[in-house]
């Protein structure tokens, strides 16, 4: 017999519910006197300084995207590029996990006539593989440094290790395979739609079609070592960069500490797994008043952090959705004049 299944909009109004519960624990925990007293401290230098961090994040993340389509042969230029990414993030931004959802938007602002959207998809698909496996070092120390903080005992160290141990070796295993193995990818979609092929034998016959496509294109993205780990390299700069960026708010906030920006730059783990709201809203404020709780650092301070860091990328996702709107209309106008 299965479970009834919870429906989206039930799912929405349980987060709803949550986030008037979390903005009730901040009033009620938060010395009101002292959020001013800090929050007079947010200069607009300070604003400028996270809006300078988060243009950087952007630049290095397209420099790491344009290593892969260059490798790829379909390389139309860093501006290009950078704001096909830009807006692509905008909407991944929107999305309650904040990690995917932009993926479509970005290849249909940068492919052009003369370019697949399998190729395109495959850049675009490795890019986000090392984005997110690029973060994987800074998050494990910043558990580890968790570990060390709150002097838990020895079973659950040895349980957060194997689990830290686990994600190295699903790295290495996933790097080696797609270098070496030309048929990992398709091997590995035929084994997710073998359930489906007896219902729809057609619709999987497209997947497994569209999947060949796909590998072919992703191994011949990454035929050179080099650009792959260079573009490894720079996704691990870029994860350094957002634990200075949070090193540095917690200097303006008066609780400066390497190792707590460490810490909560690895609860981007937690932020996506709990988030149902656009934005992941009240997901990333509850998992940093969480964190914050634990480091000793104050629920004010946690309110404050949340507020300028989201200041900072809203500001970039205003960019994105400006440029998908003047994408739209020259589009339209392009439409137009081809008719006339």
């Amino acid at each position: 017999m299965k479970k009834p299944r919870i429906g989206k909009p039930v799912k929405i109004v349980i987060e709803i519910v949550l986030l008037g519960l979390l903005a009730l624990l901040f009033i009620r925990i938060m010395d009101a006197e002292q959020f001013q007293n800090i929050f007079t401290q947010i200069t607009f230098r300070v604003f400028l300084a996270v809006l300078g961090f988060q243009l950087l994040l952007q630049l290095l993340g397209t420099f790491q995207w344009s290593l892969i389509l260059r490798e790829a042969g379909i390389s139309r230029g860093p501006w290009r590029a950078f704001w096909s990414k830009m807006s692509g993030y905008s909407v991944t931004y929107l999305t309650p996990s904040m990690y995917f959802g932009g993926e479509p938007v970005r290849a249909v602002l940068y492919k052009d006539d003369g370019m697949s959207y399998q190729r395109v998809y495959a850049t675009i698909a490795l890019d986000k593989y090392i984005e997110l496996f690029g973060k994987l070092p800074c998050i494990l120390i910043g558990f580890s440094l968790l570990l060390l903080r709150v002097h838990t005992g020895w079973p659950v160290i040895a349980l957060a290790s194997l689990l830290i141990f686990s994600s190295v070796v699903l790295f290495l295993f996933l790097t080696v395979k797609l270098f070496n193995s030309r048929t990992f990818i398709v091997t590995f979609a035929k084994k997710l739609i073998r359930p489906f092929t007896r219902i729809n034998r057609r619709a999987a016959v497209k997947v497994l079609r569209a999947m060949r496509e796909f590998a072919r294109d992703v191994a011949e993205v990454i035929r050179k070592k080099k650009v792959f780990y260079l573009a490894m390299i720079l996704s691990v700069l870029v994860a350094v960069v957002e634990v200075l960026q949070t090193y540095y708010l917690l200097t303006v906030l008066g609780t400066p500490d390497i190792y707590d920006s460490f810490i909560i730059f690895a609860s981007v783990v937690v932020q996506g797994l709990i988030g149902f709201l656009p934005g992941n809203l009240g997901g990333m404020e509850g998992t940093h008043l969480f964190v914050f709780s634990i480091l000793w650092l104050g629920s004010t301070q946690s309110l404050i952090y949340s507020i300028v860091l989201r200041m900072g990328q809203m500001s970039m996702v205003l960019l994105g959705l400006m440029n998908l709107l003047l994408s739209r209309i020259l589009k339209a106008r392009r439409i137009g004049a081809d008719r006339n």
